[in-house]
């Protein structure tokens, strides 16, 4: 997937589809990542970003403007969005996007 091409963390997208609810760490690895990067969910899929304190003060960000999270440091944070129509969502941490933290979820 071009768009995470240089993101952090990221090697290839992770078949996530047949569950109901999935996490994604934020914060991740070197504390500039999330984790996994790239995720493939089913329609309908509700995914929760949690922050793990690591690496500042983070948030999450669609390239498209469907959502956007506050800035949070402090770890056990939650954001949540449910995915419905198929394609791709591309996303960021707005404070680290040039540092490679980036990601996307794939919805079938």
């Amino acid at each position: 997937m071009a768009y995470l091409s240089d993101a952090n963390n990221y090697d290839s997208v992770q078949d996530m589809t047949g569950e109901d609810s999935v996490t994604v760490e934020v914060g991740a690895g070197n504390g500039l990542a999330f984790g996994p990067a790239g995720i493939r969910v089913d329609s309908g899929t509700t995914v929760t970003w949690e922050w793990t304190g690591e690496g500042g003060g983070h948030n999450v960000v669609d390239e498209d403007g469907k959502f956007e999270s506050e800035i949070v440091s402090e770890g056990g944070h939650t954001f949540e969005y449910t995915f419905e129509e198929s394609g791709t969502t591309r996303y960021y941490c707005a404070p680290h996007k040039a540092s490679g933290m980036k990601g996307a979820v794939v919805v079938e």
